[in-house]
Protein backbone atom coordinates (compact mmCIF):
# COMPACT_ATOMS: atom_id res chain seq x y z
CA UNK A 1 0.00 0.00 0.00
CA UNK A 2 1.63 3.24 -1.20
CA UNK A 3 1.68 6.27 1.49
CA UNK A 4 1.52 9.74 0.04
CA UNK A 5 3.67 12.59 0.99
CA UNK A 6 0.87 13.93 2.56
CA UNK A 7 0.45 10.90 4.58
CA UNK A 8 -3.00 9.69 2.57
CA UNK A 9 -3.38 6.15 1.33
CA UNK A 10 -3.80 5.17 -2.20
CA UNK A 11 -6.42 3.06 -1.37
CA UNK A 12 -10.82 3.22 -1.93
CA UNK A 13 -10.95 3.08 2.02
CA UNK A 14 -8.93 6.34 2.37
CA UNK A 15 -10.93 7.63 -0.32
CA UNK A 16 -14.04 6.94 1.40
CA UNK A 17 -12.81 8.36 4.45
CA UNK A 18 -11.86 11.85 2.82
CA UNK A 19 -15.51 11.62 1.15
CA UNK A 20 -17.02 11.38 4.52
CA UNK A 21 -14.83 14.25 6.25
CA UNK A 22 -16.11 16.13 3.60
CA UNK A 23 -19.65 15.29 3.85
CA UNK A 24 -19.49 15.84 7.72
CA UNK A 25 -18.40 19.25 7.50
CA UNK A 26 -21.06 20.12 4.62
CA UNK A 27 -23.55 18.63 6.74
CA UNK A 28 -22.51 20.68 9.99
CA UNK A 29 -21.66 24.53 8.34
CA UNK A 30 -25.42 24.00 6.27
CA UNK A 31 -27.03 23.08 9.70
CA UNK A 32 -25.29 26.00 11.49
CA UNK A 33 -26.30 28.23 9.11
CA UNK A 34 -30.03 26.94 8.24
CA UNK A 35 -29.00 25.48 4.22
CA UNK A 36 -30.37 22.07 5.02
CA UNK A 37 -33.53 20.30 4.53
CA UNK A 38 -34.86 18.21 7.20
CA UNK A 39 -36.45 14.87 5.99
CA UNK A 40 -39.93 14.26 8.51
CA UNK A 41 -41.72 10.86 9.26
CA UNK A 42 -44.97 10.36 10.36
CA UNK A 43 -47.00 8.92 13.17
CA UNK A 44 -47.68 5.64 10.50
CA UNK A 45 -43.75 5.52 10.04
CA UNK A 46 -42.85 5.32 13.21
CA UNK A 47 -45.18 2.68 14.32
CA UNK A 48 -43.91 0.26 11.74
CA UNK A 49 -40.39 0.88 12.49
CA UNK A 50 -40.79 -0.30 15.81
CA UNK A 51 -43.12 -2.96 15.10
CA UNK A 52 -39.92 -4.41 13.25
CA UNK A 53 -38.05 -4.01 16.27
CA UNK A 54 -40.60 -5.13 18.71
CA UNK A 55 -41.02 -8.23 16.64
CA UNK A 56 -37.40 -9.04 15.84
CA UNK A 57 -35.98 -12.12 17.01
CA UNK A 58 -33.37 -14.77 16.25
CA UNK A 59 -34.58 -17.32 14.10
CA UNK A 60 -32.46 -21.52 13.99
CA UNK A 61 -35.43 -23.15 12.09
CA UNK A 62 -35.52 -22.91 8.56
CA UNK A 63 -37.87 -24.61 5.78
CA UNK A 64 -35.52 -24.82 3.15
CA UNK A 65 -37.23 -22.25 0.51
CA UNK A 66 -34.89 -19.95 -1.27
CA UNK A 67 -34.65 -16.23 -0.43
CA UNK A 68 -34.27 -12.91 -2.51
CA UNK A 69 -30.97 -12.02 -1.21
CA UNK A 70 -31.17 -8.26 -3.12
CA UNK A 71 -32.73 -6.45 -0.62
CA UNK A 72 -30.65 -7.69 2.10
CA UNK A 73 -27.59 -6.61 -0.32
CA UNK A 74 -29.09 -3.05 -0.58
CA UNK A 75 -29.97 -2.57 3.27
CA UNK A 76 -25.84 -3.35 3.64
CA UNK A 77 -24.99 -0.74 1.27
CA UNK A 78 -26.88 1.67 3.46
CA UNK A 79 -25.64 0.74 6.60
CA UNK A 80 -23.50 3.22 8.06
CA UNK A 81 -19.58 2.54 9.05
CA UNK A 82 -16.99 3.88 10.66
CA UNK A 83 -15.70 6.97 8.64
CA UNK A 84 -17.86 5.98 5.97
CA UNK A 85 -14.74 3.39 5.07
CA UNK A 86 -16.80 0.24 4.19
CA UNK A 87 -14.28 -2.06 5.25
CA UNK A 88 -16.39 -5.07 5.80
CA UNK A 89 -17.08 -7.44 2.82
CA UNK A 90 -19.08 -9.99 2.61
CA UNK A 91 -19.44 -13.75 1.33
CA UNK A 92 -22.61 -15.45 0.23
CA UNK A 93 -22.47 -18.87 0.86
CA UNK A 94 -25.13 -21.14 -0.40
CA UNK A 95 -23.92 -24.78 -2.03
CA UNK A 96 -24.84 -27.69 0.68
CA UNK A 97 -21.12 -28.63 1.16
CA UNK A 98 -19.75 -25.53 2.39
CA UNK A 99 -23.38 -24.79 4.68
CA UNK A 100 -22.32 -28.62 6.23
CA UNK A 101 -18.70 -27.48 6.80
CA UNK A 102 -19.50 -24.18 8.52
CA UNK A 103 -22.38 -26.15 10.62
CA UNK A 104 -18.81 -28.11 11.98
CA UNK A 105 -16.86 -25.46 12.16
CA UNK A 106 -18.71 -22.25 13.99
CA UNK A 107 -18.43 -23.37 17.34
CA UNK A 108 -21.10 -21.43 17.74
CA UNK A 109 -23.14 -22.46 14.66
CA UNK A 110 -23.03 -26.59 15.11
CA UNK A 111 -26.78 -27.70 13.88
CA UNK A 112 -28.11 -25.13 13.01
CA UNK A 113 -26.18 -23.02 10.73
CA UNK A 114 -26.18 -25.03 7.57
CA UNK A 115 -30.62 -25.48 7.64
CA UNK A 116 -30.74 -21.68 6.19
CA UNK A 117 -30.98 -20.73 2.47
CA UNK A 118 -27.66 -18.48 2.72
CA UNK A 119 -25.34 -17.80 5.14
CA UNK A 120 -23.23 -14.38 5.05
CA UNK A 121 -19.24 -14.67 6.25
CA UNK A 122 -18.27 -11.27 7.49
CA UNK A 123 -14.51 -10.26 6.93
CA UNK A 124 -12.97 -6.90 7.97
CA UNK A 125 -9.80 -6.04 5.27
CA UNK A 126 -7.42 -4.69 7.67
CA UNK A 127 -6.10 -2.37 4.89
CA UNK A 128 -9.06 -0.06 5.75
CA UNK A 129 -8.31 0.25 9.51
CA UNK A 130 -4.82 2.62 9.84
CA UNK A 131 -5.06 3.84 12.73
CA UNK A 132 -3.74 0.85 15.55
CA UNK A 133 -5.71 1.81 18.36
CA UNK A 134 -8.72 0.97 16.54
CA UNK A 135 -7.92 -2.41 15.04
CA UNK A 136 -8.63 -4.46 17.93
CA UNK A 137 -12.38 -3.38 18.20
CA UNK A 138 -13.43 -1.14 14.95
CA UNK A 139 -13.86 -4.53 12.33
CA UNK A 140 -16.45 -5.90 15.11
CA UNK A 141 -18.24 -2.59 16.01
CA UNK A 142 -19.22 -1.90 12.02
CA UNK A 143 -19.75 -5.89 11.70
CA UNK A 144 -22.58 -5.18 14.77
CA UNK A 145 -23.98 -2.52 12.85
CA UNK A 146 -24.20 -4.53 10.13
CA UNK A 147 -25.85 -7.32 11.66
CA UNK A 148 -28.51 -5.06 13.41
CA UNK A 149 -29.17 -3.88 9.71
CA UNK A 150 -29.66 -7.21 8.40
CA UNK A 151 -31.29 -8.35 11.69
CA UNK A 152 -34.04 -5.32 10.73
CA UNK A 153 -34.01 -6.04 6.87
CA UNK A 154 -35.05 -9.77 7.22
CA UNK A 155 -37.69 -8.84 9.66
CA UNK A 156 -39.29 -6.34 7.24
CA UNK A 157 -38.81 -9.20 4.71
CA UNK A 158 -40.43 -11.72 6.77
CA UNK A 159 -37.07 -13.41 6.37
CA UNK A 160 -35.34 -15.47 9.48
CA UNK A 161 -31.98 -14.71 10.66
CA UNK A 162 -29.82 -15.65 13.56
CA UNK A 163 -25.81 -14.25 13.84
CA UNK A 164 -22.89 -16.43 14.88
CA UNK A 165 -20.07 -15.69 16.82
CA UNK A 166 -16.58 -15.93 14.94
CA UNK A 167 -14.99 -18.57 16.95
CA UNK A 168 -13.49 -21.57 15.02
CA UNK A 169 -11.37 -23.83 17.19
CA UNK A 170 -7.53 -23.38 16.92
CA UNK A 171 -7.17 -27.00 15.28
CA UNK A 172 -9.71 -25.58 12.71
CA UNK A 173 -8.76 -22.10 12.13
CA UNK A 174 -5.99 -22.96 8.82
CA UNK A 175 -8.44 -24.75 7.27
CA UNK A 176 -11.59 -22.92 7.59
CA UNK A 177 -9.12 -19.57 6.30
CA UNK A 178 -8.11 -21.64 3.29
CA UNK A 179 -11.36 -23.14 2.44
CA UNK A 180 -13.44 -19.73 2.67
CA UNK A 181 -10.49 -17.81 1.24
CA UNK A 182 -9.69 -15.67 4.11
CA UNK A 183 -6.00 -14.68 3.69
CA UNK A 184 -3.60 -13.26 6.19
CA UNK A 185 -5.09 -8.95 5.70
CA UNK A 186 -8.55 -10.83 6.47
CA UNK A 187 -10.02 -10.67 9.68
CA UNK A 188 -13.20 -12.96 10.23
CA UNK A 189 -15.71 -11.20 12.26
CA UNK A 190 -18.75 -13.73 12.38
CA UNK A 191 -21.61 -14.90 10.27
CA UNK A 192 -25.13 -14.89 9.64
CA UNK A 193 -28.08 -17.48 8.35
CA UNK A 194 -30.52 -15.98 6.63
CA UNK A 195 -33.92 -18.06 5.23
CA UNK A 196 -37.73 -18.65 4.84
CA UNK A 197 -39.58 -20.18 8.08
CA UNK A 198 -42.85 -21.74 8.75
CA UNK A 199 -43.28 -21.23 12.73
CA UNK A 200 -41.46 -17.84 14.26
CA UNK A 201 -39.84 -18.50 17.39
CA UNK A 202 -41.67 -16.25 20.31
CA UNK A 203 -39.06 -16.19 22.58
CA UNK A 204 -36.71 -12.87 21.83
CA UNK A 205 -32.82 -14.19 21.77
CA UNK A 206 -29.40 -12.47 20.91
Amino acid sequence: MKKNHDNSYDDCYQKRYLEHQARKAKLLYASQYGDIEWRKYNSKEQKLFFDILESRTSQRIFNGENIDIAPILKAIDLAPSSCGRKGISIKIIEDRDNKDLLSGLLVGGTGWVNRADKILLFTADMDCYKNPAERDFMPYLDTGVLIQTIYLACEAMNYGCCFCNPHVRNKNINFFKERFGITDKLLFCGCMSIGKFDLKHTHRTQ
